[in-house]
């Protein structure tokens, strides 16, 4: 449209600036006489649209998905500038192959149809695992792999004694008992007492043990071993940043490792993360997940054949609580921060949790400085709650250390007792609904001596418990192992399965070789707090 200048009005003033009040006059009389008229309404055509010359003028034209275009004919009869068009929508690109195995999308930049394979085969075996919330072999499931982090475990398998589902019947090692290997454990941690355990996972060729120790503070430490528990190579940092590190869970997926820990690099504890290749190699620069103030502590990792979910607890709102975050299989953060429990009068303590087949289970501790009780609950994989929380013990004694297992389609949880008759480990079962199936029971006999921090591992249709006790008095506690049937009832001989003098404590086990389960735990005898590795040797009917 051409630009026309504003005219003078005598006496040097444009005619922009004639009396307001005659103007208004002028609107008012016309109105008078259109009234007087009997005018009809004006027509409502609402605000005109911006003119369009091409279709890169239009809002969102960059989504194909959603395709707009200048339509120039349609301007003209609606009133828009003669060089102008409107701007008009197109029918979106549904994309949809009918095949429920297959996730369907359009890429807006190219406005094309992707059909990708909704499931995975992680562990490179030619099966894939299913999707989550389903069961392996399921219609829907879309994939019939039952353990998608091991190339040993597949439909047709044949059953070994190798710490997995071979043939995916639901038990691990079909009768198996299991028995000590080494006489003397060995000592994994170099001179940088106190040394505690963090985590320990079998890839299928080695052992990752990530355990921390003391150097000008905390810092944790990666040693990768042989199937036998010789290091590979002498022990790594995992993180190279100042400020106190220790933590160290650590899961494999089929491909590579996660691990997770506590921080103080930025002054107040924080929750991190990385990814390992096999060989132990960082692949992902360390990821921070938590940015409250107050410490958040006591990490815990699991993997849901899909996302990992890191928990632990925070203190951000004063008392103890827990919170959650998921992540993708390439260690970024999905949404947020998920608060988990709401802490009234104690502070919610000790997060463990493990992945179910839809859900995931978390156990831990509330309490003061007298008094713990054991809480568990089930959430769904996107942390919203699936059921109430549920009281394992009364709260009258001093119940700590909860850890947690899925057993096939349940839920088994233990803990030991410090001031109840026994000083024993406690356990569990509960379904993936929050429902009690086995109540609350002792599952070791102490008499009058202490059983402490209990690991479990399962195995279908049976639980094996790795812990410590004190019972022969050999100046401090030792390790047994002992295996439980499906309703927690002791099957087979109780193990020894350290001999050492002082402590032997905080046993973590993994299924490893041959059906092997390695043991990273926390060992005295050299009169210093050290990290051993020491195995179980699994043996078949």
């Amino acid at each position: 449209m051409p630009v026309k200048r504003l005219r003078k009005a005598r006496g040097g003033r444009s005619l922009i600036g004639l009396s307001l009040a005659a103007l208004s006059g002028m609107f008012v009389a016309a109105g008078i006489v259109a009234g007087g008229c009997g005018a009809r309404t004006p027509l409502d055509v609402g605000p005109p649209q911006p003119p369009c010359f091409v279709d890169s003028d239009c809002p969102g034209h960059k989504n194909l998905c959603e395709p707009v275009y200048c339509d120039l004919a349609a301007g003209a009869e609606a009133g828009a500038p003669r060089n102008g068009g409107l701007c008009v929508d197109l029918p979106p690109i549904v994309c949809d192959d009918n095949d429920p195995c297959t996730d369907d999308a359009c890429v807006p930049k190219t406005g094309q149809c992707t059909y990708e394979v909704a499931t995975r085969d992680n562990d490179g075996d030619g099966f894939r695992g299913p999707r989550p919330g389903t069961l392996p072999g399921d219609p829907n499931a879309c994939g019939d792999d039952c353990d998608d982090k091991s190339e040993l475990a597949y439909p047709g398998g044949t059953e070994v004694c190798d710490g997995v589902d071979n043939d995916c019947n639901g038990v691990v090692d079909d009768g198996a008992t299991y028995i000590p290997l080494l006489n003397e454990p060995i000592r994994l941690s170099g001179d940088i007492a106190p040394a505690g355990p963090g985590g320990l996972a079998w890839s299928g060729t080695s052992y990752a043990a990530a355990y921390t120790g003391t150097v000008s503070g905390f810092s944790m430490r990666l040693n990768m071993l042989a199937p036998t528990g010789v290091p590979l190579g002498p022990e790594a940092p995992i993180v190279f940043q100042n400020g106190d590190n220790a933590g160290g869970p650590i899961v494999w997926v089929g491909d590579r490792y996660g691990i997770a820990w506590q921080d103080r690099r930025s002054g107040d504890y924080e929750v991190y993360f990385t990814l390992l290749d096999e060989s132990g190699a960082k692949v992902l620069p360390d990821t921070r997940l938590s940015f409250a103030e107050g410490f958040s502590i006591n990490v815990s990792l699991g993997w849901t054949g899909g996302e990992f979910i890191v928990a632990w607890q925070d203190e951000r709102e004063g008392l103890f609580d827990l919170y959650a975050q998921r992540l993708s299989i390439d260690g970024a953060p999905i949404g947020g921060n998920v608060k988990l429990t709401q802490a009234f009068n104690v502070g919610n303590e000790a997060p463990q949790m493990a992945p179910g087949l839809s859900s995931i289970g978390v156990a831990w501790a509330p309490g003061d400085a007298l008094q713990h009780f054991i809480q568990f609950q089930v959430f769904n994989q996107d942390l919203t709650p699936r059921s109430p929380a549920v009281s394992l013990t009364q709260g009258t004694s001093d119940s700590v250390y909860p850890t947690i297992a899925w057993n096939q389609d349940r839920y088994v949880v233990a803990w030991f007792d410090k001031t109840a008759n026994p000083k024993a480990i406690y356990g569990a079962v509960v379904d993936e609904d929050g429902n009690i199936l086995v109540e609350p029971k002792a599952l070791t006999n102490p008499g009058s001596f202490r059983s402490r921090y209990p690991s479990i591992k399962a195995l279908g249709d049976r639980v094996l418990l790795v812990y410590a006790d004190d019972r022969d008095q050999n100046d401090g506690y030792e390790l047994y192992a002992l295996m439980l049937d499906g309703n927690l009832n002791p099957s087979g001989t109780e193990q020894r399965v350290t001999f050492g003098k002082k402590d032997s404590i905080y046993p973590i086990a993994t299924f490893g070789p041959d059906g092997n389960v390695g043991i990273l735990f926390r060992d005295d005898r050299e009169g210093q707090q050290h990290v051993f590795f020491t195995r179980l040797g699994c043996i078949v009917p």
